[in-house]
């Protein structure tokens, strides 16, 4: 009995034991894993006021700009500006290729046509009574001969700026060709002047000979002068003709060394020197066969030139077609008691006469303009805008580059949110903030929708008073009216992403083991700012604990635990 009492107290104590340690692993458990967890700081959302300031930055402009135009076709040669550069009246801007006018090209079609049609609607006016008269006949034929050889020489006229572009063309291969030729003559004269090769190996081998030639000489010098000792004859002579003959052979193997480097030097450049004279005669082959080519195509150009004119055969036309209008009208006198009205005819004959008239008016305006070679600006400014680029066809009347003009005052435009914009009204004098200039003022001019986002924002024009440049950027505020919102918070608590603007706030559950402290997100619009703190509206609550600052990024859900 007793060793049961004691079992059950030993038990006991384990128990106890055991729950002490369950106890205690639990608070420090607890505690490590709030150690890990994110720590924020908070503030308590309350109501307050919030001054209503707007800001924004942007760049100086000119009032004003004028479009720089071109009348007729044009191909640009060169763009002497860049955006941003600032111009004087009569600067050149643009340049522009030489070449043939389309549109002045396609002004003179039409109006060809035009008179053509014209010229055929007056024969089929014509009515072929039985009583008509020879002359009138005569005239019909006439003007249809006339018609014939003017578009005969409409064609001839095209065939002819056709062949005189292709005589250009030839030209500018015969030009090219011969650069090239002379080019490579060039070079070829160049090896020339250093030497020929085979020259200097022929000139080595004659002096070889002529080396040998003295190195046998004085072979045999030496050999008389052995006898003549050995017989006791007087040979200062022969040792005065040894003496000379050796210093002629070292001269000669001087010259041999130097004539030999020579040729060595020239061997290597011999090979490129026969490779260069081949291909100049292949290049001057060509050159005469381009020029051949340039020959005949010139002559086809004054075979065409030789035929009549487009002119003279406008003027034909013009003259017959006089004649026959002349005699028509007075068929028309002789056959008004006939009753044939043709008072539709005359109107559209007039109604023609005037379209021509008008087409003849451009073709000589086009005409007058053709010699354009560059545009110069009209009025000193600013560009601001280049809208073509050298090698680029621009055509008549299109716009080409905008000038922002110097004389017309400044404007910096801010875009800024359609709440905002309900804080300022036209007439606002603003702040500059980034310039230190008491002269320096600005005004707003103007508010208007943002055209690419017009239910949101707004434009905002600042009209700018002082010394600045275009290009320059400022940072302006306006508006200094406080109203009291009930939903105040830092301006460090309020968040963004693609879904909007929002704030994190802390929610507080209690355990046993103490409070839990989780991140939850609240969207909220901002109605005012100024440099601390916004008044805000949404699902947030006086007194709520917005999320000032983390030590790690937070998530919706996220436990966290306060600065201590």
């Amino acid at each position: 009995m007793e060793q049961e009492t004691k079992r059950k107290q030993i038990i006991k104590k384990i128990a106890s034991i055991f729950l002490i340690v369950m106890l205690i692993l639990t608070f420090f458990s607890n505690t490590i894993m709030n150690y890990s967890l994110p720590e924020v700081a908070t503030e308590v959302v309350t109501g307050g006021t919030v001054s209503n300031k707007v800001r924004g930055q942007g760049t100086v402009e000119t009032n004003s700009n004028y479009e720089v135009m071109v009348s007729g076709t044009r191909v640009i040669k060169e763009v002497k500006v860049e955006v941003g550069d600032t111009v004087e009246k009569g600067q050149v801007l643009f340049t522009f290729e030489e070449g043939e006018n389309t549109e002045l090209a396609e002004a003179q079609d039409l109006l060809d046509q035009m008179e053509l049609d014209y010229a055929k609607s007056m024969l089929k006016m014509a009515p072929d009574y039985t009583s008509e008269n020879m002359d009138i006949k005569a005239a019909k034929k006439d003007l249809e001969d006339a018609i014939d050889a003017k578009e005969k020489a409409q064609k001839n006229n095209k065939e002819l700026k056709k062949a005189k572009k292709e005589a250009e063309q030839a030209q500018t291969a015969v030009d090219t060709q011969q650069d090239k030729v002379d080019g490579i003559q060039e070079k070829v004269d160049a090896y020339g002047e250093v030497g020929d090769y085979d020259a200097a190996q022929a000139q080595v081998e004659t002096t070889k000979k002529e080396l040998s030639s003295m190195k046998t000489q004085l072979s045999d010098l030496e050999e008389d002068l052995a006898d003549a000792q050995a017989v006791g004859e007087d040979t200062k002579e022969l040792k005065r003709a040894i003496r000379d003959i050796k210093l002629e052979i070292s001269n000669k193997e001087s010259d041999l060394k130097t004539q030999e480097q020579l040729a060595n030097s020239l061997k290597t450049t011999s090979a490129s020197y026969k490779q260069l004279k081949e291909e100049l005669e292949t290049e001057t082959k060509t050159l005469e066969s381009l020029q051949k080519n340039l020959k005949e195509k010139n002559a086809k150009v004054e075979k065409l030139s030789a035929a009549l004119s487009l002119k003279d055969a406008k003027a034909a036309v013009e003259e017959k077609q006089k004649t026959l209008t002349q005699l028509l009208l007075a068929l028309k006198e002789q056959k008004e008691q006939d009753g044939l009205s043709q008072q539709a005819d005359n109107l559209d004959m007039q109604d023609a006469q005037k379209k021509i008239e008008k087409q003849r008016q451009l073709v000589e305006k086009l005409e007058n303009s053709n010699d354009l070679k560059e545009i110069k600006a009209t009025d000193a400014g600013t560009v601001s805008q280049i809208d073509y680029k050298a090698g680029d066809s621009v055509t008549a009347d299109a716009p080409i580059a905008k000038i922002q003009l110097s004389d017309s005052g400044y404007i910096v435009k801010i875009t800024i949110t359609k709440n905002k914009s309900k804080l300022i009204k036209v007439g606002d004098e603003a702040i500059v903030e980034n310039v230190w200039d008491e002269d320096l003022t600005a005004e707003v001019k103007s508010i208007k929708a943002d055209p690419e986002n017009p239910n949101q924002n707004v434009i905002v024009a600042f009209e700018v008073k002082g010394n600045v440049d275009v290009g320059e950027t400022l940072s302006l505020s306006v508006g200094d009216k406080s109203n009291r919102y009930d939903t105040v918070v830092p301006n460090s608590a309020v968040k963004e992403d693609s879904n909007g603007k929002f704030v994190l706030i802390v929610t507080v559950k209690g355990t046993p083991l103490g409070n839990r402290y989780k991140v939850k997100r609240v969207d909220v619009e901002v109605l005012a700012s100024d440099d601390t703190s916004s008044g805000v509206s949404g699902g947030l609550y006086e007194y709520d604990n917005v999320i000032t600052n983390a030590s790690q990024p937070l998530e919706e859900g996220m436990q966290v635990r306060l600065v201590e």
